[in-house]
């Protein structure tokens, strides 16, 4: 897949990941990374939000446990911004799934499971960049 000039910028669908577990951060940034996205880690939420604006993202991966800001407050502050109406977030979680389940109510768009398998974490995230660009044709 050829990347594209759009609006100025390599349209290589950049993904946000935070994470506060380094290794973790790591190994998702490497299979992201080779599998051709543009990825920006950060194991800290507050600096992930001020960076969003900076780099903003086609997709944001975030851990639900972590210090500080967890990912159900990230998504919250995410959503309460319209900038980021048409962000795809996917939570990545060892919580069980049934609690899990409060990140879609806080506006999450879907929940992947820790461990996950290099397929499913990119099958996951090709299927919400897909729904991304269908709804930014659909609003203009």
């Amino acid at each position: 897949m050829k990347p594209a000039i759009v609006g100025g910028r390599l349209d290589t669908n950049r993904i946000l990941i935070v994470d506060d577990a380094p290794e973790i951060l790591s190994i998702t940034d490497a299979i992201l990374s080779s599998a051709g996205y543009e990825t920006i880690a950060y194991t800290d939420g507050s600096i992930a939000l001020q960076i969003m604006n900076l780099l903003p993202p086609d997709l944001i991966i975030l851990d639900v446990n972590m210090p500080q800001i967890d990912g159900f407050e990230m998504t919250r502050r995410i959503r309460s911004n319209s900038v980021w109406d048409l962000t795809p977030i996917l939570l990545f979680t060892s919580l069980d799934r049934s609690q899990a389940v409060l990140g879609l109510e806080c506006g999450a768009d879907d929940i992947l499971s820790k461990p996950a398998s290099i397929d499913e974490l990119l099958g996951k995230v090709s299927l919400l960049l897909h729904s991304r660009h269908r709804q930014q044709l659909r609003a203009g």
